[in-house]
Order: C-alpha cells, then sequence, then structure tokens
C-alpha cells in the first residue's frame, strides 16, 4: 500500500543537535574519538573557529543520517506536546528538516537520490496506544494525533521526505469500495474487515446501486469527519494547520476483486467476459462522477490534480498478461477518457510481464512506482530513460536483510541512478521485531547505508 492512499506521503527529520543521541536525531560517534556533545552544532563550531576539518567531518556524519544499533531508542517528544502546541511544534520541525535538506543538497547535489520513509496506519494504534476506529470517528482526537504521528515520525526518521501543515482527513484505505455497497470495518488496530457483498453470489449488476455521495457507505462519517476537522483546526490552530479531503484513486480491478471475490471474478473473466467488462465499466464511470461530485462539494474548478489509478491486483501471477491485455488495459482508456491523462500509477505487486503494455496504456506517466517484486533490470530496458523511478523496497528486506544484500542492491540502484532520475522508499510497514525502536532503528540504518552508497557514486 502506498502513502498516497493513506491520504498523505510519508514524512520525516532527523534534528540538528549534535548533542542528542543518533537515535533522536544526533550524530554518532566521530572517529576521532571526539564526542559531538561536547562541540555543539556544526554552526557553533564555525562561529567559534574551532576544528574546522573536525566540523566538516561532523556535517558530513550529520547529513549522512547515521544510526548505530546501539542507539535505537525513539523519541517520543511527539506523544507529551500540548494539544495547543502541535501546530506550532510541528512547523518548527519542518523548519529545521528543511535546513537539514538544504545541507545534504549542497553536499551530494540538489539531483542526489532522495530516500523516503512509510510506516502504514496500522502501526501507529499499537505504537501510540488508541483504537483506530476513534481515529476514524472522532474529528477532534484526529487532527491532535494526525499531528503527533507527523511529529513523531519527522523526530525518529532520517529520511528525506519535508511534510507539510495540510493533514489529510481519513476513513481507511477501502473507504472507496464502500460506495458499491461493500461493509468495511475496521479492528482496533486499523486493520480492514471486509464484509460479502450480494454480487459475491450472484453476477447480477443491478446489485450495485449508484451511490449517493452524501448518504452512501463511508461518505457519511468522511463528511462528518472532515468537516470536523477542518472546523477543529480553525479553532485551535487559527488557520496554520489546514485538512486535505481525500480522492478516488483505486482502479477498477480492484474493486471488483474485493466485491465480487478473487476466485470468482477471475472466473467470471473467462467464462462470462461480458460481466465483468460491464462491471469495470461500470467502477471506471462511478469514480469518475464521485470526482466531479467531490469538485461540487469542495467548491473547487477545473481538474482536481492530476489523475492517479492504484491497482494492488496488477500482480503477475494473480492475474495474467492475457487479463490485463483484454481488460485491464482497455478500462485505463475509459479512466482517461472520463478524467484525462493518469499522471501516476500504483501496484504493490509483480507486474513485470506486462511492463510494455502498462506503459502503453498510460502514455502519459510521469514517474513509474516500482514495487519491490518487480523486476528493476527489465523495467529499466523498458521505460524511457528519461522516465524517473521511485522504487519501494519490501518491508522484511529493509528490516531484516543482511549488509552484504542491503549493500548489493543498493549499489545496483546507484548504477542505475547513474543512467535514470531515481528516488527511493525505505519502508517499515509493520513491526517485525521485538519492538519499533528496533524497526525503526533498522529503518534508519538502512537509510544511512543507502545515503552514503548514493553519495559514492
Amino acid at each position: 500500500m502506498s502513502a498516497e492512499q493513506a491520504g498523505h506521503p510519508p514524512c520525516g527529520e532527523r534534528a540538528r543537535r549534535l548533542g542528542r543521541s543518533p537515535a533522536e536525531g544526533g550524530l554518532p560517534r566521530p572517529r576521532n574519538g571526539v564526542q559531538a556533545r561536547t562541540l555543539g552544532t556544526a554552526g557553533e563550531i564555525d562561529r567559534q573557529h574551532k576544528a574546522p576539518a573536525v566540523a566538516f567531518r561532523l556535517r558530513m556524519w550529520f547529513a549522512w543520517g547515521m544510526s548505530p544499533a546501539e542507539t535505537d531508542e525513539l523519541k517520543r517528544d511527539a506523544m507529551s506536546v500540548p494539544a495547543a502546541e502541535l501546530a506550532r511544534a510541528l512547523q518548527e520541525r519542518i523548519e529545521r528538516k528543511r535546513e537539514v535538506l538544504a545541507e545534504r543538497d549542497e553536499l551530494y547535489g540538489a539531483d542526489r537520490v532522495r530516500i523516503g520513509s512509510y510506516m502504514e496506519n496500522i502501526g501507529w494504534p499499537e505504537l501510540f496506544g488508541y483504537d483506530m476506529n476513534r481515529f476514524f470517528s472522532d474529528p477532534a482526537f484526529a487532527l491532535e494525533q494526525a499531528l503527533r504521528q507527523r511529529i513523531f515520525w519527522l523526530d525518529n526518521s532520517l529520511d528525506d521526505d519535508l511534510p507539510t501543515l495540510c493533514i489529510p482527513c481519513e476513513a481507511g484505505h477501502y473507504y472507496d469500495m464502500t460506495l458499491f455497497g461493500l461493509a468495511v470495518t475496521h479492528d482496533a488496530d486499523g486493520v480492514p474487515q471486509f464484509g460479502r457483498h450480494p454480487l459475491a453470489e450472484e453476477p447480477d449488476l443491478s446489485l450495485i446501486r449508484p451511490f449517493d455521495f452524501h448518504r452512501t457507505g463511508a461518505m457519511p462519517g468522511l463528511l462528518r469527519q472532515y468537516e470536523g476537522m477542518r472546523e477543529h483546526a480553525a479553532r485551535r490552530y487559527g488557520g496554520l494547520i489546514t485538512v486535505s479531503f481525500p480522492n478516488f484513486n483505486r482502479g477498477p480491478l480492484d474493486v471488483c476483486m474485493q466485491v465480487r471475490g478473487y476466485e470468482r471474478f477471475v472466473l467470471d473473466m473467462h467464462e462470462r467476459p461480458a460481466f465483468a467488462r460491464g462491471f469495470m465499466e461500470l467502477v471506471a464511470d462511478e469514480r469518475a462522477r464521485w470526482r466531479a461530485e467531490r469538485q461540487r462539494y469542495l467548491g473547487l474548478e477545473g481538474p482536481d490534480g492530476p489523475r492517479r489509478v492504484d491497482d494492488d491486483w496488477v500482480n503477475i501471477p494473480f492475474i495474467t498478461p492475457g487479463i490485463f491485455r483484454e481488460f485491464v488495459a482497455p478500462i485505463y482508456a475509459r479512466i482517461q477518457r472520463n478524467e484525462g491523462p493518469v499522471r501516476t500509477w500504483h501496484s504493490c505487486g509483480d507486474f513485470t510481464a506486462v511492463a510494455e503494455e502498462l506503459l502503453e496504456a498510460l502514455p502519459h506517466l510521469e514517474t513509474l512506482e516500482v514495487s519491490g517484486w518487480t523486476d528493476l533490470d527489465h523495467l529499466d530496458r523498458t521505460a524511457p530513460p528519461e522516465m524517473p523511478f521511485f522504487v519501494s523496497f519490501k518491508n522484511a528486506f529493509v528490516l531484516s536483510g543482511s549488509r552484504k544484500s542491503h549493500l548489493e542492491a543498493l549499489r545496483r540502484l546507484a548504477r542505475l541512478a547513474e543512467r535514470r532520475p531515481l528516488s527511493v522508499c525505505a519502508q517499515a510497514i509493520v513491526r517485525l521485531h521485538g519492538s519499533y525502536a528496533e524497526d525503526i532503528g533498522r529503518m534508519n540504518r538502512f537509510i544511512a547505508l543507502a545515503r552514503r552508497t548514493f553519495a559514492e557514486r
């Protein structure tokens, strides 16, 4: 799952103070034995004209974002900042992060490989100790918690992402499924629980009624949440924090697979192709109608931003290249006729075998998102050389891979970056070890290794 699906890009930062521990955003122990805590900030060193060689080395370590294993401790200030001060706390951290990124740009160049990071939304309830259902239904709590989570990631991730003061209103990754009559609930951790749709028993499209933007499925709760978050943001934070409304980015294949059921819909494409095409066309048309309704609700004119399609079921071998050719590619053409050019596309799966056809079906893609399951060499041979790649590593690879395997993968990407624009995402999607402190520490060490490896290219 992409971050965009959660409504916001991943965000992260480390603090500038050298006196903090590496896990808190500080520097590692310098190799010459000088303790960073005795030197103050790199700027203070420069102002005092002390040890310029050491100061330069410290700035290099600072920009790398190194995080030794022995300091896997989380900075938890985000959990205790008074609610009324959260907006200013976030704003201050964003400005510090902006300075960090400027220093990295100065050291490595503005065209360096950017390294993002991401934790899935189901990790936050365990880390902060709350019920995700409250996050989806209590506007004041949702806004406050979203601010805390953004501050936490800024304090604990060493990535290159720069967040904003715009907080997304969320109703889970699958609220769009409810527009077609599918019941979706969540457990306390935010894991979705899908009901059984009548269409799973009978291939009859009359069982799906046209949605009402204000009344169908998750929409009443989503609209209440959005209005409540906006009101709370204006009252408490005086306009410093804004709230965004989600969009319908999911592709028709994802919706059809979930509503009808994977095995049934695959069989439909073989035995009832007219029904399968009709179902996908219905979803594509309702997606376009929902986006138009969103525009009216928000009072917006003109295009509502670049078009995006998220279709995780474009994943070989769960579908075949033939299925993509006969069913998916035509529906992408329909989406673009309805809505305009698609600029971004995402699948968590392996789309190696349909890469050429995907690029033909979506000729206006500006960046190709590459999952950790897809053959990067094949994509490099297939995609135009000027097309940027955004490469996501597998969660388990980042958190459990050996240093040797990490270096091999990173050096391969460094070579790729010599001929193609590239950015990467080091994911800590869900906890794999005993604590989030260990997992985020492992993620940060991977990011530090990536930064050094890319700097050597």
